[in-house]
């Protein structure tokens, strides 16, 4: 009889494999340079799977080809100013949509009947994920050849595009870096621009803070969605069918509805821990009408306002022109849901207005709630930073609204008076 039971082997393995996770993140999120980034982030990931062969190729400036930046297990001949075209082969598919792909059998995968593998692969699988910010694509990594022999899995590629968002976000504020420390030394040779690089300087550093806030989340996302996703899925199903089938019980329904509430609101914490720490925003290439958002919006958080008795006046302008889809919804839902949530008592109010002038689409937001301190007004938008108690928030769903105005290119603003009102103010170029 064997040291441990296979349920026992399977926890450990797990085990194992949740701490080399973390390992790995912990070792990316202290990398100095970008070159001690690559290679390290490409040794272990290859450890963690098991494989032989990897490598990493970043995107040239001209956008259309990437460069083999590291490799392991290329022959020197092979690695010899390594460029793959956009579209072109595993790396180039990959990089053109985006997206991670695991090959089973590169011989008989349809997606790449053009490409013929090289002689030096010891085995037909691969797996590949871009390395990319904000849907800005900085690179890609490729992983073959197991050292079993094995074909790679799915799971496995998830876990590879888990890590290589926490390799792009990391990548970035290496970059922020070397741009804030070339900004200290020119302040140190530059007198007369020193005021403006000062506050450059400081901006960078902001930024960095926030990029390491984010690498952080990055953390506790992969393992938050892995532990929660599958178990909450099978909660809610069953809650539902608990409530398809209570008709007359009114308590025990309202106990159920009750339980749903929260399993949504637990559903929608990972959701934003996923989004924020992989930038998981739509890209806009549909529309969509800013009244159809707003109703969806609304509805979202119907049971908060009727439980509320919260009055929502709405003055919506009826020539508002469709919206490119880069995830207005999201930014009226995380606003209207701290408006409910900042009103206390019942007969509160939710004030919506809009209005399209010049191509920008201007939004208002009032509500009558608890308001805002004005020292705390600059920092609602950072990562974890929240003014509710612990059970009410996670401090992303204003760090989503403002990453998402800024893929529009947009501005937001807020006025507050503490015990009051506040007023979110937000404006979203059209074109």
């Amino acid at each position: 009889m064997g040291l441990f039971t296979k349920t026992e082997q399977e926890d450990k393995t797990q085990l194992d494999a949740f701490q080399q996770i973390s390992e790995i993140c912990a070792l990316v999120a202290t990398a100095l340079n970008e070159h001690d980034l690559l290679e390290k982030s490409l040794q272990q990931i290859m450890r963690l799977v098991g494989a032989t062969r990897g490598s990493i190729f970043l995107l040239n400036p001209n956008g259309k080809d990437l460069t083999l930046q590291t490799a392991i297990g290329l022959k020197k001949d092979e690695q010899n100013q390594m460029i793959k075209k956009m579209g072109e082969g595993i790396i180039g598919h990959v990089a053109k949509r985006k997206l991670p792909i695991v090959v089973d059998d590169i011989e008989t995968d349809d997606r790449f009947h053009d490409f013929k593998a090289r002689k030096s692969y010891q085995t037909p699988s691969f797996i590949c994920a871009p390395l990319i910010i904000k849907d800005q694509l900085i690179g890609v990594i490729n992983i073959t050849d197991k050292e079993s022999g094995l074909r790679f899995t799915k799971n496995e590629m998830q876990l590879l595009d888990f890590l290589s968002s926490q390799i792009a976000l990391n990548y970035r504020r290496i970059e922020l870096y070397q741009k804030f420390k070339n900004i200290v030394r020119e302040t140190q040779t530059l007198k007369d621009r020193l005021g403006q690089s000062d506050q450059e300087a400081q901006n960078l550093k902001k930024q960095i803070h926030i990029h390491e806030r984010l690498a952080t989340i990055g953390k506790l996302a992969g393992g938050i969605a892995h532990e929660f996703n599958n178990p909450l899925d099978g909660v809610i199903r069953y809650t539902n069918l608990c409530l398809e089938h209570i008709k007359d019980d009114e308590v025990v329904r309202g106990y159920l509805l009750e339980i749903k509430h929260g399993l949504n609101r637990m559903a929608t914490i990972v959701r934003n821990l996923l989004a924020c720490s992989r930038n998981e925003l739509p890209r806009g290439e549909q529309s969509v009408s800013f009244q159809q958002a707003l109703e969806r919006s609304l509805a979202s958080m119907h049971m908060d306002i009727e439980y509320k008795n919260i009055r929502v006046e709405k003055k919506i302008d009826d020539e508002i022109p469709p919206v490119k889809d880069l995830g207005l919804e999201r930014i009226l839902t995380n606003i209207i849901r701290n408006a409910a949530e900042a009103i206390e008592g019942n007969n509160g109010k939710i004030t919506i207005e809009a209005k399209c002038q010049n191509d920008i689409l201007h939004i208002k937001i009032h509500d009558t709630g608890v308001g805002i301190a004005a020292d705390e007004t600059e920092k609602i938008f950072e990562p974890f930073y929240t003014t509710k108690a612990t059970n009410k928030g996670s401090g992303l769903g204003l760090t989503i609204v403002s990453e998402v105005i800024k893929g529009y290119n947009g501005k937001i603003a807020v006025e507050s008076e503490p015990g009051k009102q506040t007023t979110f103010f937000i404006d979203l170029p059209l074109r």
